[in-house]
């Protein structure tokens, strides 16, 4: 059975840039002028469930009562932070809940027609009998949240393969192509949906790697396109990269994404990377060749490195 949850409002744009920016949910589609009616569906499209907000020349005759409340189920606690960060960082402020359940198991936003939103966490337990399950067993991880805090944990590093995302828990540690690449394949592994594994290129400066200044002003260069891979789970960036790492520290420098497979790290990755700089090289008439600004750029990771 397929569900659509449907309310007549008079606040359209604000109830999409609410329900996509800070909860994540997609347009999948809208209307206009439909026997005087405006609409927009949002949701996520494998998902057998969505919202739709109309707009007409009448107005909508409804009081929200505070037990009244759309809840949202998120996969881990940083995917519920993701959210909380997203709706301060827009200009949302948290609410008390009526219900008492709900302060100790999620927290309450308020959307633009007066109506409550629960965002709250369920826990999805990891397959023991797939390749990462099993790896995953002996560090004592059974759960996708726990999955997630242990990533964040795990020292910065490079692997000794590109192509295994699973060195990651046998080596103890990772970059944000590794981390990202296993996650993704664990969560295929174990059929999560809306998990994409996102590789962006964006202005990696001073303000966002702290610690590679030297390297770019003793070059004459204000940034260096770098390659970063992230997730976005249910339309959320999620960055775990590090302990501190998040996704609001470079995104406003982003010049290109795409979604990959977690095997595309390797070679795809790299190869992607290196020909975008080949042609920001040549499309800014740089002084310096690929290699030289290639050799900058391995300078500071090995930075990035020492200091994580």
């Amino acid at each position: 059975m397929d569900f659509r949850y449907a309310r007549h409002t008079t606040n359209l744009e604000p109830l999409i840039d609410f329900y996509t920016r800070v909860i994540g949910l997609e347009i999948l589609g809208d209307f206009k002028n439909h026997s005087q009616y405006d609409g927009v569906f949002l949701g996520h499209r494998n998902h057998s469930w969505h919202l739709e907000f109309t707009v007409s020349n009448e107005k909508p005759n409804h009081a929200c009562d505070p037990d009244d409340l759309l809840v949202f189920y998120v996969n881990s606690a940083e995917e519920l932070q993701v959210v909380k960060t997203d709706a301060i960082r827009f200009g949302y402020t948290l609410s008390t809940p009526k219900n008492p359940y709900w302060l100790t198991n999620g927290i309450q936003l308020t959307d633009p027609d007066g109506f409550g939103v629960i965002i709250t966490v369920k826990t999805i337990k990891l397959d023991a009998a797939t390749q990462t399950g099993t790896l995953l067993q002996h560090k004592n991880i059974s759960y996708w949240g726990d999955f997630l805090d242990w990533l964040r944990s795990v020292p910065y590093g490079r692997n000794s393969s590109r192509a295994m995302p699973e060195l990651v828990i046998t080596e103890s540690c990772g970059t944000c192509s590794s981390k990202h690449a296993l996650a993704k394949k664990v969560a295929v592994e174990n059929n999560i949906p809306n998990v994409q594994l996102i590789i962006s290129i964006y202005k990696m400066t001073e303000k966002n790697m702290p610690g590679i200044g030297s390297h770019l002003s003793q070059n004459g260069l204000e940034y260096i396109p770098e390659a970063h891979c992230y997730l976005k789970v249910n339309g959320k960036p999620l960055d775990l990269t590090n302990a501190n790492s998040s996704f609001v520290n470079f995104y406003d420098s982003i010049m290109e994404e795409h979604e990959i497979n977690f095997d595309q790290v390797d070679v795809f990755k790299v190869e992607l990377h290196k020909n975008f700089m080949r042609n920001w090289i040549r499309l800014h008439n740089m002084k310096q060749s690929f290699d030289e600004i290639w050799e900058i750029r391995e300078r500071c990771i090995h930075s990035l490195s020492e200091s994580n």
